[in-house]
């Protein structure tokens, strides 16, 4: 039996995004410490100072809920993101590289996860370049500019791979999430098609061996019945010793079908024996006369072979119900790689319209759900007072 774990990845991944948000709120802080402690031990700029500490407080807010942002409105977060960082780098001038260089590369790499397409990203981060280079030229001069640059490449490139990193872990992460979903789905669909067709196997094994038992037992009687009337009390116990004996394997077959077990494996039967013998059986039982002509199966395989034999009985159990018929025809061929199951009545007929519409008659509806099963292909065609011809053709 397969045990499917209830692993929820949205969870996982949801607090995966929380933790990392929150992360980077630190560094953000961090950053704010490390601009203000060095801006102040150079030149302390109180209303500066104020107004910086109150855009990062933006600043932050603006990172936590940038995960709503539509996708449409995800330039004008970075718009102002960017415009936040510049106007602090002026605000606390000589703390402006600790800003830059923490802030900036956390800004491309959230563009890296946001947009996923190398155009816009590549934008960012030329725009992020530019304004790092902006801001070094007017408050350090350009000739710290080459230094600074290289210093905030090295630190781009090490934040930017992290990022690709974490990237690859979410969409990893969503990629798991949608297989399990497709995989739970699929785990229900098997589970309500195999209650399915356990229902629809148990109908009609419960058919083809209580029913057909049953219904062979009361041609029997009835046939036992007519020959006491007639006085013929030979020919009456002989039908009741064939009565015992159908008897017995009906309830042989019962208790196979309850308990999943064989009294007589199908491996040791041989199919052309299996055929003579039932249609000895229903002789006996209907004094309906049978023309047969049966080619001798030398292989066949055991669902093909199971199924096959039922097919028959069903077959001939209808006839002996419900046709009425005074002669039965049965052809059995094997031509090319199929095997050819043909059965004629002389009968009263039936429209074939009805099959399946009314309650208790589930025998030819088994008979299509069998052949289904082994790949055939049944053909009916009966009419009203015209009798009634089956043919079935099983691959083999």
């Amino acid at each position: 039996m397969v045990k499917f774990y209830n692993f929820n990845t949205s969870t996982f991944l949801s607090d995966g995004l929380i933790l990392s948000r929150i992360a980077n709120i630190f560094w953000i802080l961090v950053a704010y410490v490390g601009t203000m402690l060095l801006q102040n031990i150079q030149k302390a700029l109180f209303f500066q100072s104020i107004v910086f500490t109150l855009i990062i407080a933006i600043y932050i807010l603006l990172y936590y809920f940038s995960h709503s942002l539509s996708h449409n409105r995800s330039w004008v977060y970075f718009i102002i993101q960017g415009s936040f960082i510049f106007i602090s780098s002026f605000l606390v001038p000589k703390g402006s590289p600790v800003i830059l260089l923490c802030l900036l590369p956390v800004l491309v790499a959230q563009g890296m996860l946001i947009f996923q397409k190398s155009f816009k990203i590549l934008i960012i981060f030329i725009a992020a370049y530019f304004l790092y280079g902006i801001v070094i030229w007017l408050n350090y001069g350009l000739q710290e500019l080459p230094i600074f640059i290289l210093v905030f490449f090295i630190n781009l490139t090490i934040v930017n791979f992290y990022s690709v990193i974490f990237n690859r872990q979410v969409q990893a992460s969503l990629r798991m999430e949608y297989y399990l979903q497709e995989l739970e789905t699929a785990h229900q669909k098997v589970e309500k098609l195999t209650l399915a067709n356990e229902r629809q196997r148990m109908a009609r094994d419960l058919h083809d061996t209580l029913a057909q038992g049953l219904a062979g037992l009361i041609m029997q009687l009835e046939a036992v019945d007519a020959h006491l009337k007639n006085g013929n009390t030979n020919r009456s116990q002989e039908i009741i010793h064939q009565s015992m004996i159908r008897a017995r394997e009906t309830m042989g077959n019962a208790r196979k079908v309850i308990d999943d077990l064989r009294t007589k494996s199908i491996e040791k039967t041989d199919f052309n024996c299996e055929v003579h013998r039932k249609i000895k059986e229903f002789t006996e039982a209907t004094s309906i006369k049978v023309d047969y002509d049966i080619d001798p199966i030398a292989v066949l395989s055991n669902l093909i072979m199971e199924h096959s034999l039922y097919m028959i009985s069903e077959c001939l159990t209808n006839i002996a119900k419900h046709a009425q018929a005074q002669r039965v025809k049965i052809m059995i061929k094997k031509v090319n790689k199929y095997l050819i199951i043909k059965i004629e009545d002389d009968g009263v007929g039936f429209k074939t319209q009805t099959i399946g519409k009314y309650s208790g008659n589930y025998g030819l509806l088994g008979l299509n759900e069998r052949v289904r099963l082994i790949g055939g292909r049944l053909e009916i065609h009966s009419f009203p007072c015209s009798g009634t011809k089956i043919s079935i053709t099983v691959p083999i």
